[in-house]
Order: C-alpha cells, then sequence, then structure tokens
C-alpha cells in the first residue's frame, strides 16, 4: 500500500509545468491547513500513468483549483482537468472547481463564469496564504459566512 491509497483527496491543483512553483506553494499552504492534496511534483511517481493520475484526481477529489495564469490557459491537460471538473456537477460547477488567478489573463467561454480566488498583486504571502484558505473554506463549505457576527449598523 503506498500513501496515495490510504488517504482520500480533499483537493487536486491543476497547474501548467510552467507554474510548479506556485502550484507547490499553493499545495503547501493547504496541506498546512489540513487539507490533503493531490499534485503533479509530489504525487505523480514512477510507474504512474499520467492520464488516469488526471481522471483520478479530478474524480476523487471534492475540489479541483486551477492555478491559473497564461501557460495554464494554453496548456492541453489543464483544460481538460478543468472541463472535466466543470462537466463533474454540471448544475453547480463553482461546487468541483476554483480558479486561483495568478495574472492578468483573457478568460473565455465557460472558465470566465467561475469566480476565482484573486492572488493577482498581492505580495505578502501571509495576506495570500490568508486570503487563499479563506476562499478554499468558503468554497468548500458552499458559502461566505463569516466566523463572527456582524456589528449593529
Amino acid at each position: 500500500m503506498n500513501g496515495r491509497e490510504d488517504a482520500r483527496t480533499e483537493i487536486f491543483v491543476s497547474y501548467s509545468p510552467a507554474d510548479e512553483r506556485w502550484a507547490t506553494w499553493i499545495a503547501w499552504q493547504l496541506e498546512a491547513a489540513g487539507y490533503r492534496t493531490m499534485l503533479q511534483a509530489w504525487d505523480f511517481v514512477p510507474g504512474t500513468n499520467f492520464i488516469d493520475f488526471m481522471d483520478r484526481g479530478v474524480s476523487e477529489a471534492d475540489l479541483v483549483v486551477a492555478v491559473l495564469t497564461r501557460n495554464y490557459l494554453q496548456s492541453r491537460y489543464g483544460r481538460l482537468e478543468w472541463q472535466a471538473a466543470l462537466r463533474a456537477d454540471p448544475d453547480n460547477p463553482s461546487n468541483k472547481l476554483v480558479t486561483v488567478r495568478l495574472e492578468d489573463c483573457p478568460l473565455e467561454g465557460l472558465l470566465s463564469t467561475i469566480t476565482w480566488v484573486d492572488l493577482l498583486g498581492v505580495a505578502d504571502p501571509d495576506e495570500a496564504r490568508r486570503l487563499l484558505l479563506t476562499r478554499i473554506r468558503q468554497a468548500l463549505a458552499g458559502r461566505a459566512k463569516p466566523a463572527e457576527q456582524p456589528h449593529f449598523p
């Protein structure tokens, strides 16, 4: 038995290999917060079938996090992954796919309808971590209710 077989994947991180540094940072933050991720850089080991890896990642994870850059938008495999995530729950695609925007890049078609986690221009790593984890927690919960009661108007 290997590490992948005994742990359920909560979040599959979909990215272009050119953006691996961002993808590993994102996955590290998620795992440090207690989520189990699936990431090509860490989980694609010798003997792994690439197509099976992508299929399992998208189908078994509760959430697909797409690292949104120009490289990703030009990636054939990235496109297959986000499209599969949208097809997994066509009535409510935001239940399965969350995009993390790192560059100002034009979005077209179905991908443009998904609300993103916006890390564009966030230079402080602590602020980026807080924003990422807050938005992922909201995506998994299906709502953005604050933890504290709002102040009386």
